[in-house]
């Protein structure tokens, strides 16, 4: 088998940091935490000018400073080989575009496929030397975007600023809303005497979801969702609330529909601002063509 592939950043110090530490600038400037400090210092390696140096050692301004991170545990989850769309991929993030009935991460019994599994399995084939960061997660009967970070440092970047990626949904509900547009501000908490289902509740944790109307098609209302939290099924829960249930979602209230694998819930479009360029990125993805019965 060939070498594993490394993954390596590299950053050019300013008159800013001069005199500072390899691990003060990588805390300050790059987003480090201590623990990926640590695992660097451990298993990794860093370099000043091509030189390897150790973390306490001080920068000049115009000094080159590289860190090659170490190989990553794969963990618990059972490479399996399937389909994945990818819509983009670079060195640092991957977005997918998943199918309805499929997870984003193993179940508990691990033996259904996921996007994980797919994904630890591609790494596999390629000798990628990481493991599987899913950054925003889709119910196994939701379609659409999904963003991956390719690594541990990107994962933490990422989730340091998760409150801006703006994921925007697609949704057809049962019944006709009479409101164009409006904000559902319920606060969401687990379902007594259910792992599963979620509620809305006083004692719950806060939850807003933004909506506008697309279009009405007698017995359905077609909606353009926004979410402004990130609760477990808030968009089920809170259209449960408002007394207009997904199409499809037979856990909130939705009737069955033939052909369609649970809620009629599609991410259409994902926003955020790229780890290591900081350039905004929008994606976006069409609605399953099995919605056109709702039409």
């Amino acid at each position: 088998m060939s070498t594993p592939s490394k993954v390596v950043k590299r950053w050019e110090i300013t008159a800013a940091y001069s005199g500072c530490s390899s691990r003060d600038f990588l805390l300050r400037a790059g987003e480090f935490s201590r623990q990926l400090i640590k695992k660097v210092r451990v298993s990794g390696d860093v370099y000043v000018n091509g030189e390897r140096v150790e973390l306490w050692q001080p920068l000049q301004d115009g000094d080159v400073l590289e860190v090659v991170f170490p190989e990553e545990e794969r963990g618990a989850i059972e490479p399996m080989e399937g389909p994945l769309s990818i819509v983009y991929e670079d060195e640092d993030v991957l977005v997918i575009d998943k199918p309805a009935g499929l997870f984003s991460v193993p179940p508990f019994d691990k033996t259904e496929p996921s996007v994980a599994a797919f994904l630890l399995f591609r790494y596999i084939q390629k000798n990628y030397p990481c493991t599987v960061h899913i950054v925003t997660r889709l119910d196994r009967d939701t379609s659409g975007l999904m963003l991956v970070a390719k690594h541990a440092y990107s994962h933490r970047l990422l989730t340091q600023s998760l409150q801006k990626i703006d994921r925007r949904y697609k949704a057809v509900a049962e019944g006709s809303l009479n409101a164009d547009q409006g904000m559902i501000d319920q606060p969401i908490a687990r379902a007594e005497g259910s792992i599963i289902r979620r509620t809305t509740s006083p004692e719950g944790r806060p939850a807003q979801t933004r909506y506008e109307v697309e279009k009405r098609t007698g017995r359905y209302t077609w909606l353009r969702l926004q979410l402004m939290t990130g609760r477990t099924h808030q968009i089920r829960v809170h259209l449960e609330y408002l007394g207009y249930p997904l199409a499809g979602d037979t856990l909130y209230g939705g009737s069955a529909c033939p052909g369609i694998p649970g809620q009629a819930l599609h991410c259409y479009q994902l926003n955020f601002r790229h780890p290591w360029s900081k350039k905004r990125m929008t994606l976006v993805s069409e609605t399953p063509g099995e919605w056109d019965r709702f039409a």
